[in-house]
């Protein structure tokens, strides 16, 4: 079971990029479970080729807000590559939801605070 909390850095994070990046409008605490496939770049008629590939370009603009903006860092055995591959993947599952998101990024990032 997913928490999703204000006091997780993953969590505010995740939302606050989300928001930023337009995909996601509704406040913090209505949004943790708020699937993928109410995000914004979701297309229910894109092909899943389609939908990957927008998919791992938003992954691709996530992971730069972090590395560049928020001055993230990838935890221990995590390339950029991978963390751009685990968030993909989260973004083309429809069922999974926003807090499934910020567990993932939660297991690749660290966040300004946050130690190994």
């Amino acid at each position: 079971m997913c928490t999703w909390n204000k006091n997780n850095r993953a969590c505010t994070t995740t939302w606050t990029t989300l928001r930023v990046l337009d995909q996601n409008m509704k406040v913090f605490n209505d949004s943790g479970e708020v699937k993928m496939s109410n995000l914004t770049f979701w297309n229910p008629t894109a092909s899943s080729e389609m939908r990957k590939f927008q998919a791992t370009s938003l992954a691709n603009q996530i992971d730069n807000v972090f590395i560049l903006i928020r001055k993230a860092k990838y935890e221990n055995n995590v390339t950029k590559e991978k963390a751009i591959t685990d968030i993909t993947n989260t973004f083309i599952n429809e069922n999974k939801t926003i807090c499934d998101l910020a567990e993932v990024i939660d297991s690749d990032y660290l966040f300004w605070g946050e130690e190994q």
